[in-house]
């Protein structure tokens, strides 16, 4: 057994595979076992689906029984594509669950788990694991890793710095990923500072923190003239990974009035991403 977990969330498509990948990629570098889990869509949510009366009822008895046959049949898949996956990369430590609750129920698996790695299309909010991973991030304060082709390990690291206990818990998350002698960028910008938040987030208290780690990063001021999203995603276009705070306003406001968080989540292309709240 080892003394870390990764948490791979699965949904028995195509998709999976790029998940799996990185997550069997991750394991030794953060000597973490892991841990396949397949999230099964509750029938009974059907039933809000519906108006009152026999016809209703009908309809929903018969959406549940195909909601649970092909449930069933992504199961089993995703378990086959997780079995293949665990050999084809030699690993010992691993164990599949399917597992029918509510997102937020569901993300409980979540706790005493280093890292959740989830397909790009749930961290953009679309598709079946879109409320579970948004739970598994800021219900349980679980770090989400998002595989966009970036090398693992990485060669480079962008980290978006801001002073926030956000995105120092997403630098304490990637930790086991920083190297001696690797390219290490941290990304800051003054704008939208409040003048008690500048002195936090000076980089270079980044810096010294990852100096005493062995790894020398050069800071790069971001203008964010253009929005502090795009900004972050072209200084970091061309590293393996860009680590980032997650939600450091309201999930709310970042909905309403757009923000860091939802641009570099749904962002289709740009380096793989690790975030933490």
């Amino acid at each position: 057994m080892k003394p870390e977990r990764i948490l791979v969330a699965l949904q028995g498509s195509d998709s999976d595979a790029t998940s799996l990948k990185a997550a069997c990629e991750l394991a030794p570098l953060f000597d973490a076992d892991i841990r396949g889990l397949f999230v099964e869509p509750d029938p009974a949510a059907y039933m809000l689906w519906t108006g009152p009366g026999a016809a209703g009822a009908s309809v929903v008895s018969s959406a549940i029984d195909t909601v649970r046959e092909e449930a069933a049949k992504a199961s089993v898949e995703a378990q086959r594509q997780f079995d293949e996956a665990i050999t084809a990369h030699e690993l010992k430590d691993a164990s599949f669950k399917r597992i029918i609750d509510s997102p937020s129920e569901a993300a409980e698996q979540a706790r005493l788990v280093r890292l959740l790695v989830t397909c790009p299309r749930a961290a953009a909010g679309k598709g079946s694991l879109a409320d579970f991973t948004a739970a598994c991030l800021v219900e349980e304060g679980c770090p989400i890793y998002v595989p966009r082709g970036g090398a693992i390990p990485p060669k480079s690291i962008c980290i978006a710095w801001d002073g926030s206990k956000e995105a120092a818990r997403a630098a304490f998350a990637a930790a086991p990923l920083f190297k001696e002698g690797m390219e290490v960028t941290i990304l800051h910008s003054a704008r939208n500072l409040d003048y008690h938040d500048r002195a936090a987030s000076a980089p270079n208290r980044l810096s010294h923190w990852l100096t005493a780690r062995g790894v020398e990063a050069e800071s790069r001021e971001i203008d964010g003239k253009s929005g502090l999203g795009d900004g972050l995603l072209d200084a970091a276009a061309k590293a393996d990974l860009l680590v980032a705070g997650a939600y450091g306003h309201s999930r709310i406001a970042q909905f309403m009035f757009g923000g860091v968080t939802r641009q570099l989540l749904t962002a289709e292309d740009g380096p793989s991403l690790l975030m933490a709240h």
